[in-house]
């Protein structure tokens, strides 16, 4: 009896041991850490991607991007796009959208309305460009008179305290 309980169990590990199933080696993928070892220079973040990134958040669907710009800033490496965009809700193109990291954080600036009328919308020849340190520069326009307020937005971000800081400047009025 132990002898046919013995082979029983031999033959049942060489059966196990000798199935015909294929063996898989996953390879681990390559971290970011070993991306960013394998070429020194930081790559960028696609454009296609920032404007995706928009896009996917539930709360910008009523919205339409009007401009972007593409961010490659050491001093903030998680910083990878701002967006300029118009919100059909408010009826407002003086919106940005910082892209960080994995967050959107979104500004509304010169938002003064008059008895329901917007009084400013950026300018027709605005620029959105990227000065660095965070900050960025945009045109507005005043409505009834015409007149073009160049501003410039800094984003900022406090790791200590997950705070995330704008600061809104207008900058002198141009003709």
């Amino acid at each position: 009896m132990k002898l046919r309980l013995t082979l029983g169990i031999i033959l049942i590990s060489i059966l196990i041991g000798c199935s015909p199933t294929t063996e898989s080696v996953s390879e681990h993928p390559v971290s970011s850490i070993n991306q960013d070892q394998q070429s020194p220079e930081k790559k960028m973040y696609p454009q296609d991607d920032a404007i995706a990134a928009f896009n996917r958040n539930k709360h910008y669907s009523d919205y339409e991007v009007t401009d972007y710009v593409v961010v490659k800033d050491d001093a903030l490496p998680m910083l990878k796009a701002v967006i300029s965009f118009y919100d059909h809700i408010e009826n407002n193109s003086c919106n940005l959208a910082f892209i960080y990291g994995d967050t959107i954080q979104r500004i509304g600036f010169a938002v003064n309305e008059t008895d329901g009328v917007k009084t400013y919308e950026i300018a027709d020849n605005s620029r959105l460009t990227y000065v660095g340190d965070g900050a960025v520069t945009t045109s507005i326009r005043e409505i009834d008179t015409n007149e073009i307020i160049d501003y410039k937005i800094t984003f900022s971000y406090d790791k200590s305290t997950s705070t995330t800081n704008f600061e809104v400047v207008a900058e002198k009025p141009t003709k």
